[in-house]
């Protein structure tokens, strides 16, 4: 096999295994999404860990030229749930969930160059 080849094919997998990653870590039972509806929690390690996944997930969409439907409704939730706030959140939480908002949306349109 070439090596532009099994370079491409395994950057191929890193894509899929980065797209999984982001939804597992935005839904999982013990995910972010979980923590701050259920704990009213903004764990800002989680948050991190979803930053990388996405940077990681719109990388391989470019390169297959589509993107995971998983990983879309996943980011798409997330992006509900922050703009939508709770009225169980401190105000600390509140203004955290606001600006991650507003970062992943930055991020989206940067690296997807929107």
């Amino acid at each position: 096999m070439p090596l532009g080849e099994h370079l491409e094919k395994t950057q191929q997998r890193k894509g899929s295994a980065a797209m999984s990653r982001l939804a597992d870590r935005i839904n999982d039972d013990n995910g972010f999404m979980v923590k701050l509806r259920m704990d009213s929690r903004f764990d800002l390690k989680d948050y991190d860990d979803i930053k990388s996944a996405l940077k990681d997930v719109i990388s391989g969409w470019k390169s297959d030229g589509k993107v995971s439907t998983e990983d879309f409704v996943a980011f798409l939730d997330l992006i509900q749930c922050l703009a939508g706030g709770s009225r169980f959140w401190s105000d600390e939480t509140a203004l955290m969930a606001e600006d991650a908002e507003l970062e992943l949306m930055e991020i989206i349109h940067d690296e997807l160059e929107l």
